[in-house]
């Protein structure tokens, strides 16, 4: 395989899948990558093969409609492919403690001697360790790209996080079960943000989609981390989709949209209390809009709670939706609640605030940084669920909220640009 000599050859170890704003933020990258002179080889992580076969054959099928060719991913034992329990939260477990090692299955014939580089396109375990693999491999430089924070400097941030996946397991996992998986993950975290402090050290250039990553790290990553700020903006795409679709909603109907995934660190059981709180002084007449992948098991758990608290009839989870139907829908909402644990910078609020549509927020580094003081923005201590049900009741009420459309320095090709550089600049330097 011939290549211009300008070109940068790179292994880009990613899901760039649409499912969340990491996924989508790493699939919109790729492409971007191709038109500024570097060939992005894709290597799926390990994670990626914990799904179910079905699941695994949606994102297969998925890659190929979008024309980006899969070079390798990473297998665990069988044993990691029964319907196990935490089995992700056990891999890593035993991987952070060098008790298991992933294979790695790349196509090398056609890109061993033509390397430059490997990039973490994640800030997750599975992302980063499978980057290092491939950097020992091909003794080539490496790269992370932090979307999120991988751990936290601020234990009181630290604590708020954990309190959230203990609200998840008390909702979604029987007593018996519970405190084990409770247990497990408790392990698995601390593990992990330990070994992540030092093989992130290991890495020759980390940069951050945004400055509150660094922050959010702690204060020594401060001149660790290259940050982008803000290294996320909506695509010409995206803009020209949100631009047609307000155009096209005419009246707010009585829905309040979940911004975020169905996950604990986004906060979905502080939301399914909060509405409990709010309908006693809305309309009943309201209903909160859940979208994004659910198990079955999952769902039936989180259906249970609802029917517990007595708000399943005023609750619609609709799964995963297209990115147009969801921005549809986001249009049509009264508002958005977002009491998200865990940002870089936030699709969802510049989504949802593109579209007119107020937001009312925890008030975490990320969402504090970009979008604190825009009308239509309400931010309120983190974990205070009184708070996020009075303030998106007071929301509702006011029939008259004014939104702001945020206006940052940065486009999404001049982000890319930046971004692009950075890693030419790093890409030919010789290993050591």
């Amino acid at each position: 395989m011939t290549q211009p000599t300008d070109v940068i050859n790179m292994i880009a170890v990613a899901m760039p899948f649409p499912h969340g704003g990491g996924g989508y933020r790493a699939l919109l990258a790729i492409k971007e990558y191709k038109k500024r002179g570097i060939n992005p080889f894709l290597i799926l992580p390990w994670t990626f093969n914990l799904d179910t076969s079905d699941e695994i054959l949606k994102n297969i099928r998925f890659l190929l409609r979008e024309e980006i060719n899969v070079y390798g991913d990473v297998l665990l034992p069988r044993f990691f492919s029964f319907n196990l329990p935490f089995k992700k939260a056990l891999a890593k477990l035993l991987i952070s403690k060098n008790l298991l090692d992933p294979r790695l299955r790349i196509k090398t014939k056609n890109i061993a001697n033509i390397l430059h580089c490997v990039m973490s396109m994640h800030e997750g375990f599975d992302a980063v360790t499978t980057s290092l693999k491939i950097s020992e491999m091909f003794s080539i430089r490496k790269i992370v790209l932090l979307q999120l924070p991988p751990f936290y400097g601020n234990s009181h941030r630290d604590k708020l996080i954990k309190e959230a996946y203990n609200l998840w397991f008390n909702v979604v996992f029987d007593p018996f079960l519970r405190r084990t998986l409770q247990v497990l993950q408790q392990k698995m975290f601390n593990s992990v943000q330990s070994k992540l402090k030092t093989l992130l050290n290991d890495f020759d250039l980390l940069i951050a989609v945004s400055r509150s990553i660094p922050i959010e790290m702690g204060e020594k990553w401060l001149n660790k981390v290259v940050f982008l700020d803000p290294g996320v903006a909506l695509s010409k795409e995206d803009i020209r989709l949100i631009t047609r679709i307000r155009n096209t909603v005419r009246k707010k109907d009585k829905i309040v949209v979940f911004g975020g995934r169905p996950r604990p660190e986004k906060g979905i059981i502080e939301a399914l209390i909060a509405w409990k709180h709010i309908l006693k002084s809305v309309s009943q007449s309201y209903k909160l809009v859940v979208t994004g992948i659910i198990k079955p098991k999952i769902m039936n758990k989180l259906k249970k709670f609802c029917r517990k608290l007595g708000i399943e009839e005023k609750i619609s989870f609709l799964g995963y939706i297209s990115r147009e139907k969801r921005l549809s829908l986001l249009a049509k909402a009264r508002m958005m609640i977002y009491p998200s644990h865990v940002d870089a910078f936030s699709y969802s609020v510049l989504e949802a605030l593109n579209l007119n549509t107020p937001v009312v927020a925890y008030d975490i580094p990320a969402i504090r940084m970009y979008y604190d003081k825009l009308e239509g923005v309400t931010l309120v201590k983190e974990s205070d669920v009184e708070a996020l049900a009075q303030k998106t009741i007071e929301t509702i009420e006011n029939k008259y909220v004014r939104v702001e459309t945020p206006k940052f320095a940065k486009t999404w090709d001049e982000i890319m640009d930046e971004e692009t550089s950075l890693i030419k600049k790093f890409a030919k330097k010789k290993y050591f």
